[in-house]
C-alpha cells in the first residue's frame, strides 16, 4: 500500500470489514485453545499485517508515537470508514475535489487503547502522509496495495500470561493459508471496552512473496 508513492499504507478496499472491531476471544483453559479462538487471534494479528507491520513490539511503538498513529489511522481506514468524512483540504494541501479523508482524534485514541493497550496523548502526524492540526488527522484518500493476513498455527499460554502464537502468512485474495510458520507473535490477554481482548507485546513475520498468479 502506498500513499504519494512512499509509505506502504492502505490494504485492497475490497477487504474493507473484512478485519472489523468487536471481534473478541472466548475463555480458554490455561494450556490449549480452541480453533475458533485461534481463528481469532489470526484476524487480531492480521490487523497489524494488513497495515505492513510485520516487525514490531509495543515498546517500539510506544517509543515512536508517529507510528502507533500510522497504525490507528490504516486500521480505521480499512475497517471502519465510515468514521471518515472527505474534504478538499489537509493541511496544507488542497484539491479540486474530496480527495482528502478526516477522522476525529478520539478514535486514533481509541485504537491504539484496544490494540496496544496504550493510553496515547501524543498526537502529532506521520512523515508526510498523515497531517494533524490540533483538530482531525487527514491524508490522502486512495486504495493500495495487498497485504498479508496471518492465520494462527499454534498458542501456548506463558508463565507470565501471555500468549506465544506461531502462525502462516497468506494473502486472502488469491490463496489458502497453510501450516508453513512464518509468523511468531506474543500477545496479552486484556478488558478492553468490557470485552475479553488482547494487546499486542510482539510480532515477527518472515517475508513471503505474493504468490504468481495466473
Amino acid at each position: 500500500m502506498k500513499i504519494l508513492n512512499k509509505s506502504v499504507f492502505l490494504s485492497s478496499m475490497m477487504l474493507i470489514g473484512t478485519l472489523a472491531a468487536g471481534i473478541v476471544p472466548d475463555e480458554a483453559s490455561a494450556a490449549e485453545f480452541t480453533q475458533d479462538q485461534m481463528k481469532k487471534m489470526g484476524i487480531f494479528l492480521s490487523n497489524f499485517t494488513e497495515c505492513s507491520y510485520t516487525k514490531i513490539t509495543r515498546g517500539s511503538f510506544i517509543d515512536n508515537p508517529s507510528e502507533m498513529v500510522h497504525f490507528a489511522v490504516c486500521h480505521n481506514w480499512i475497517n471502519n470508514q465510515k468514521r471518515f468524512n472527505l474534504r478538499k483540504n489537509c493541511g496544507k494541501e488542497k484539491s479540486e475535489g474530496d480527495f482528502y479523508a478526516h477522522i476525529d482524534p478520539k478514535f486514533i485514541r481509541e485504537t491504539i487503547k484496544k490494540y496496544l493497550d496504550y493510553d496515547f496523548k501524543e498526537h502529532q502526524g506521520y512523515e508526510d502522509y498523515i497531517s494533524y492540526d490540533g483538530y482531525t488527522y487527514c491524508m490522502p484518500a486512495g486504495d493500495g496495495e495487498e497485504t498479508p493476513y496471518v492465520k494462527v498455527v499454534t498458542a501456548k499460554k506463558q508463565n507470565d500470561g501471555t500468549i506465544l502464537i506461531t502462525g502462516s502468512s497468506y494473502y486472502p485474495e488469491v490463496e489458502e493459508a497453510d501450516s508453513n510458520v512464518n509468523v511468531r507473535a506474543v500477545v496479552r490477554p486484556y478488558v478492553w471496552n468490557g470485552k475479553n481482548t488482547w494487546s499486542l507485546v510482539s510480532l515477527d513475520m518472515d517475508p513471503k512473496p505474493y504468490p504468481d498468479v495466473e
